[in-house]
C-alpha cells in the first residue's frame, strides 16, 4: 500500500488504523518471537482480525482482504493469526469467538442496508436494471470483505456456513418491498428474443452474482414466475385468435431456440459434470414445457366457443387443444368453460334455434375429435339438448335441414345416407382392432366407438321419432303447396332420402300426399281440356250461341291443388267468402270436378293460394301477386271507391279486423289504396305521389311468410299487435317497462302488464307477440348519424343473412348497442359488416388484416386523428362497460 501515499485521505485512514491496531501488531510480533502468546492476546488479535469495517470510509474502497494486509504483512503474520485461533480452540473459546463475530455482523448490517437503500432509490428514479446489478455486486463486496478471515474457523467449526447463513438472513431483511419487482425486471432483461439474441456474458455475470448471494435459491419462485410470465406473454401474442394453423409445434421450436438456452445459462455451471448438468436441466426443461402446454390449453379453452363456431376452419386449434388436454389433463376446465359460454352466449331467447342446432352439431364434431370416447360430449351436450327440447321450433328446424341438400347438419359426413340408429343400444363391432372399453359416465348416444351419425344424434334429442314424422308431413305439405312450376322431382328425391333414414312405414302418409299432388295435376288438366272441348263444340254446332269476344274466358283462370283431407295436416280455417268472379270460378271448378269424379267433392280453402292480378288504373298498370284475401279486397274496390274496414270484413264473410287491416296495408304499400282516417280507405285511380309509389318499399307478401299449415301463431301475434295499439291506452308505461327492464322474463312482463288498463290477454298470446316483435325489430337500423358527420366508433357486425345477423353474439348485443347509442349524444358510429360466414373465416378477410378483428361483435373507439384508442370485443360488450366505453 506504499504506492498510494499520494492520496492523503487514504494515508489518514492508514494512520488511524495504525494507532488502533498498534497494540495488536506488537502482540503478533511478540507472539511470533516467543512462540507462546497469552489467551488474552489471542482473543484480542482474533477479534481485531474479524471485526467488520466500513468500506465507505475514505475516498476509495478498501481492497478486498484482511485489514492487516493494508500494512503489507506477510505469510508469517497469517501463520501467527492461525496460532491465535489454535490456542482459542485449545481453551474452548473458538465457539464464543464465532458467536461474537456473528453479533458484530448483525450490529454492522446497517452499513449494507444504507447502500441498498441508495441503489434502490436510484433504480426507482431511473428504472435502469443495471443499477440493481450494481447494488448486488456491492453487497457481494461487503460479504467478501467481512468474511475474508472466516476460513480461519474451518479446522474447528463450520464458520463459513454460519457466516453466509447470517449474511443471507440479514440481506433478506434489509431488502425493501420494491426489490421484488426490481429482481423480476433484472431477470426479464436477460431474456432473449427472435430479434435480439441473449447477451451471454452479461447474463452470466448477473446470474453469477445472484448465485453467490444465494438469491437464485432464496427467490426461486420469482425466477420461475418470471420465466412462466415470459412464456405466457409470447404464447398470447402469437397464438391468441390464431386458429388456422397449429401453434404447438411452433411453440416447441421457439422454446428450444429461446427458453432452453436461457435455463442453461441460469442453472448450469461450466465446472459441472455432464451427469450433473443433465440431472438439473432435464427436470427444469420438462417443468416449463408442461407450463407452456398448460398455458396453451387454457388459452384454447377460453376460446373454445368461438373455435367451435368457426369449425371446421378452426381444426388446427382443435388439434392443439387435443395435444394439450392429453398432457395436462384440463378436461374438467374445458367442460366448465364450454358449459358457461353456452349458457351465456347460446342458450338464451335471443339466439335463433337454427344457430343453436348448428353450434350443437359443430360441438359434436369438435368434441369427438378431442375425446372419441364421448365423455366430454356427454357432459357438455346435455344442457343443450334439454334447452332444445323446450324450444317449440326445434323439431321444425331439424326437419327442414333433413331435407335440405345444402344443410350444414350433414356437411362433413361421408355422403352416404344411413338409417337412423337407436342410440340407446348399439352393438359392439367385434372386428374393430381399435376397440376400447367405454367410460361408464358417457351416454351411448355420444360414443364415437359406435357407428353413429350426426342426424341420429339430433333425432335422439327426443324420445320418439313420431314427432319428427309428423313435422315432416307438415313441412312436406308446405313445400308441395309452394311449388308453382309443377317441378316435384326435388321433393320426390327428398322423400326417398327420408325413407332411407326413417323407413317406409312411418312415411306412408307422405306417399299419399305425393300421390295427391300427381292426381291433382291430372284432374286439373282434365278440367281444362274438358272446358276447351266444350267451347269448341259450342262454336261448331251453334256459332250464334258462342260467347262474344271478351265476354267470357275460354279457359277457367283457376288452377287448384286437390288434397285428401284425412292425410294432409290440418289447414287454418277461415270464413272468407270470395266475391264476384272469384266465387264464380270456384263454383265452376267444383262442378266440373264432381263431373270428373262423381264420388268426390271439393271444398275450397279460400285463404290459401296465390292470385296473379293485372290492375289497370287511370295512370298506370300494376302486375301484382297477392293472397286471396288481398285479391278479394281489391276486387271490392272495383265496385266502390271508398270502403270502411268493418264493411269490408262483413262483405268478405265476417272476417277478423286484423286480417283485413293487414291486407289493406299491403295495397297501401303498393300505392293502390290510401287511408282517409277513421278506418276509411279510398282507391287511388291516380297516384297521389308517383315517387312514393316507386320508392316506397313493398311489404313482403304473405306468400313468402310462414307456411299455411303452421302460420296460426303468426296470425294470433298480429292480432295481438293490433290489440296492443288499439286498446291499451298507456303505451308510455309499456314502452318504459320494456326499455328499462329489457331482460324481464315473459311471466314477469305479463304480471306487470295486468296493471295496464284494458289488458286481458293470456301469457301465451303475449309470448307470441313478443316473439313476433323481436323478429320485426331485427331488421331495424342503428341511428348512428349526427350533425358532425364524422364517426368516432366503428361497430363490426356479421353480415345480414336471411333477414338477420348470422352471428348469434351480434344479435345478442345489437339491442344493447342501439340503446346505448341512442342515449349518448357525444358518440356516433358506423356499422361495418364483415361478410358472410365463409368470407369471415377467410384469414385474408379485409377486416381481420386491416383492423386486426379476430371476433365479432367488436367496437373500436377512434381519436380525432382516426386512430384506435380502445376496443371492446365479444363478451366484453355489456351495458355497463359499453356506457363507460362511450363516455
Amino acid at each position: 500500500m506504499a504506492t498510494q501515499q499520494a492520496q492523503s485521505p487514504l494515508v489518514a485512514l492508514e494512520e488511524m488504523l495504525l494507532q488502533q491496531f498498534s497494540a495488536h501488531t506488537e502482540s503478533i510480533k511478540v507472539a511470533r518471537e516467543s512462540g507462546n502468546p497469552t489467551l488474552a492476546d489471542s482473543m484480542e488479535c482474533a477479534q481485531e482480525a474479524l471485526r467488520p469495517f466500513d468500506l465507505n470510509d475514505g475516498p476509495e474502497r478498501h481492497p478486498v482482504g484482511a485489514i492487516w494486509m493494508i500494512f503489507n504483512y506477510g505469510p508469517e503474520d497469517i501463520l501467527a493469526l492461525s496460532a491465535h485461533f489454535k490456542q482459542l480452540e485449545e481453551q474452548q473459546f473458538i465457539v464464543p469467538l464465532l458467536e461474537w463475530f456473528l453479533r458484530e455482523i448483525r450490529d454492522n448490517q446497517y452499513l449494507i442496508a444504507v447502500d441498498i437503500q441508495k441503489y434502490m432509490k436510484e433504480y426507482e428514479a431511473s428504472g435502469n436494471v443495471d443499477t440493481v446489478h450494481e447494488m448486488l455486486r456491492r453487497v457481494l463486496e461487503w460479504w467478501e470483505a467481512w468474511g475474508n478471515n472466516v476460513p480461519c474457523f474451518s479446522p474447528y467449526v463450520d464458520g463459513v456456513q454460519a457466516y453466509r447463513r447470517s449474511c443471507t438472513i440479514h440481506l433478506n431483511s434489509s431488502l425493501p418491498p420494491a426489490f421484488r419487482g426490481a429482481f423480476r425486471a433484472l431477470l426479464a432483461s436477460t431474456f432473449p428474443s427472435e430479434s435480439a439474441p441473449m447477451d451471454v456474458e452479461r447474463s452470466k455475470g448477473i446470474f453469477a452474482t445472484l448465485n453467490a448471494l444465494g438469491l437464485l435459491t432464496d427467490h426461486e419462485h420469482l425466477v420461475g414466475s418470471t420465466l412462466r410470465d415470459f412464456i405466457t406473454q409470447h404464447l398470447m401474442e402469437t397464438c391468441k385468435g390464431e386458429w388456422e394453423t397449429m401453434c404447438w409445434p411452433v411453440l416447441k421450436d421457439w422454446y428450444a431456440a429461446i427458453v432452453a438456452p436461457w435455463i442453461e445459462v441460469v442453472y448450469v455451471r461450466s465446472w459441472m459434470k455432464r451427469e450433473w448438468t443433465k440431472a438439473i436441466f432435464d427436470p427444469l426443461n420438462a417443468k416449463y414445457l408442461w407450463h407452456m402446454c398448460e398455458a396453451l390449453a387454457k388459452l384454447r379453452i377460453s376460446e373454445i366457443f368461438d373455435i367451435i363456431v368457426d369449425y371446421p376452419a378452426s381444426s388446427p386449434a382443435i388439434a392443439d387443444l387435443k395435444e394439450c388436454l392429453f398432457q395436462t389433463g384440463t378436461r374438467k376446465e374445458l367442460v366448465q368453460s364450454l358449459r358457461t359460454a353456452n349458457k351465456k352466449r347460446l342458450l338464451h331467447p335471443g339466439a335463433d334455434t337454427k344457430d343453436i342446432i348448428n353450434l350443437y352439431v359443430s360441438t359434436i364434431r369438435c368434441l369427438r375429435v378431442l375425446d372419441p370416447m364421448g365423455s366430454l360430449l356427454f357432459s357438455v351436450a346435455d344442457p343443450i339438448r334439454q334447452y332444445l327440447r323446450e324450444r317449440p321450433d326445434t323439431i321444425r328446424t331439424i326437419v327442414q335441414n333433413l331435407i335440405d341438400p345444402k344443410s350444414e347438419f350433414t356437411s362433413g359426413e361421408d355422403g352416404e345416407v344411413k338409417p337412423l340408429q337407436d342410440t340407446t343400444y348399439l352393438a359392439d363391432d367385434y372386428g374393430d382392432f381399435g376397440w376400447m372399453p367405454e367410460p361408464a359416465y358417457a351416454d351411448a348416444a355420444f360414443r364415437t366407438t359406435r357407428a353413429t351419425d350426426i342426424i341420429s344424434t339430433l333425432v335422439s334429442i327426443y324420445d320418439s321419432r313420431d314427432i319428427f314424422v309428423k313435422e315432416l308431413q307438415v313441412l312436406l305439405a308446405k313445400r308441395l303447396l309452394e311449388i308453382k312450376n309443377k317441378d316435384y322431382d326435388p321433393e320426390i328425391r327428398n322423400l326417398e332420402i327420408l325413407k332411407l333414414r326413417f323407413g317406409d312405414a312411418p312415411l306412408q302418409v307422405c306417399d299419399v300426399m305425393m300421390k295427391d299432388i300427381t292426381d291433382s295435376r291430372r284432374a286439373d288438366q282434365h278440367i281444362k281440356n274438358a272446358r276447351k272441348v266444350e267451347l269448341e263444340k259450342a262454336k261448331d254446332s251453334l256459332p250464334y250461341l258462342a260467347p262474344a269476344a271478351g265476354n267470357e274466358e275460354e279457359e277457367l283462370p283457376l288452377h287448384a291443388t286437390i288434397i285428401s283431407r284425412l292425410f294432409w295436416p290440418s289447414m287454418p280455417s277461415t270464413s272468407l267468402i270470395m266475391p264476384g268472379k272469384f266465387r264464380k270460378y270456384q263454383e265452376e271448378y267444383a262442378r266440373r270436378f264432381s263431373e270428373f269424379k262423381p264420388d268426390r267433392k271439393i271444398r275450397f280453402i279460400p285463404n290459401l293460394g296465390t292470385v296473379s292480378l293485372e290492375l289497370e288504373l287511370q295512370d298506370r298498370t300494376l302486375n301484382v301477386e297477392a293472397t286471396p284475401l288481398q285479391a278479394a279486397i281489391v276486387d271490392l274496390f272495383s265496385s266502390k271507391d271508398t270502403w270502411v274496414a268493418d264493411e269490408l270484413a262483413v262483405q268478405l264473410g265476417n272476417l277478423d279486423i286484423p286480417s283485413v287491416d293487414k291486407a289493406l296495408e299491403f295495397w297501401m304499400d303498393q300505392g293502390v289504396v290510401s287511408s282517409l282516417g277513421n278506418k276509411q280507405y279510398k282507391l287511388l285511380e291516380v297516384a297521389e305521389d308517383k315517387r312514393t309509389v316507386v320508392m316506397r318499399p313493398a311489404r313482403r307478401s304473405s306468400l313468402n311468410e310462414t307456411p299455411a299449415a303452421t302460420k296460426m301463431e303468426e296470425q294470433q301475434a298480429e292480432q295481438m299487435r293490433v290489440y296492443w295499439q288499439a286498446k291499451i291506452s298507456t303505451p308510455q308505461f309499456i314502452q318504459g317497462m320494456l326499455t328499462n327492464f329489457p331482460s324481464l322474463p315473459t311471466d314477469r312482463i305479463h304480471t306487470m302488464l295486468k296493471f295496464a288498463p284494458n289488458y286481458d290477454r293470456t301469457r301465451e298470446q303475449l309470448a307470441r307477440f313478443l316473439e313476433a316483435l323481436k323478429r320485426s325489430e331485427r331488421s331495424s337500423k342503428l341511428p348512428l348519424s349526427t350533425a358532425s358527420g364524422v364517426a368516432n366508433v366503428l361497430i363490426f357486425y356479421s353480415s345480414v343473412i336471411d333477414g338477420q345477423l348470422w352471428c348469434p353474439d351480434c344479435r345478442f348485443v345489437e339491442s344493447i348497442i342501439k340503446t346505448t347509442f341512442e342515449n349518448s349524444a357525444d358518440r356516433q358510429g358506423i356499422i361495418v359488416y364483415v361478410g358472410d360466414q365463409a368470407t369471415w373465416r377467410n384469414p385474408n378477410n379485409t377486416y381481420r388484416k386491416g383492423w386486426k378483428i379476430s371476433s365479432v361483435p367488436t367496437l373500436i373507439r377512434l381519436n380525432a386523428e382516426g386512430k384506435e384508442e380502445s376496443r371492446l370485443v365479444d363478451s366484453e360488450i355489456t351495458l355497463k362497460r359499453l356506457t363507460a366505453f362511450l363516455n
